[in-house]
């Protein structure tokens, strides 16, 4: 981080002191439960999982939907600032400096440790929940060869959990889609 602006040591980073950060893409910068999360920028797995993510969705949306990678999120609560893996959202979206809870229709997280998996799985889960994203996924590439997806829909305020799948997983909502979870990983397939 460059030294004009910093972030307060001790004590939550609200919203406004987030924003005035200066851009630093060397490192991925949220809010979560109320203090600066910064990390690393993802490694080759995480990276290549969400360009084939991006390449499966965008070949099936409808026109006017796309899906985009690591924008940032407005929320309200305790994490206002998160930033998606995947976000799923009309195209007009991509014109913003960041998306808003009610124009996602898909957040969509990519755990690769047991320490993102923790969080994907119950903070982010809680945090988007409460902001009424009414589809989240959890892909987790922890086990490159049982690649799973977990999706949660929002039903009453509160997640719905449909059961970890594997290989090709047919979806309905929001939109009909096909996910090959095996593609995601391993070297490119020709």
């Amino acid at each position: 981080m460059a030294d004009t602006a910093s972030a307060p040591r001790g004590r939550p980073i609200t919203a406004d002191e987030f924003d005035a950060l200066p851009i630093d893409t060397s490192h991925r910068y949220e809010i979560e439960d109320g203090f600066l999360l910064v990390n690393a920028r993802p490694a080759a797995p995480h990276s290549r999982a969400i360009k084939r993510l991006l390449i499966q969705l965008d070949s099936q949306l409808p026109v006017g939907y796309e899906a985009f990678a690591e924008l940032e999120a407005e929320l309200i609560g305790r994490s206002p600032r998160p930033v998606p893996d995947v976000v799923v959202a009309d195209s007009a979206v991509g014109d913003q400096q960041r998306v808003r809870a009610d124009q996602i229709e898909v957040a969509i997280e990519i755990a690769t440790s047991g320490e993102s998996a923790v969080r994907d799985y119950a903070v982010k889960a809680g945090e988007y929940a409460a902001n009424s994203i009414a589809h989240y996924w959890v892909i987790d590439i922890l086990d490159p060869t049982s690649v799973g997806l977990t999706v949660y829909t929002l039903d009453q305020g509160e997640y719905r959990i449909t059961p970890r799948a594997t290989g090709s997983v047919a979806l309905s909502a929001p939109f009909p889609l096909t996910i090959d979870l095996d593609a995601l990983t391993g070297a490119r397939r020709v």
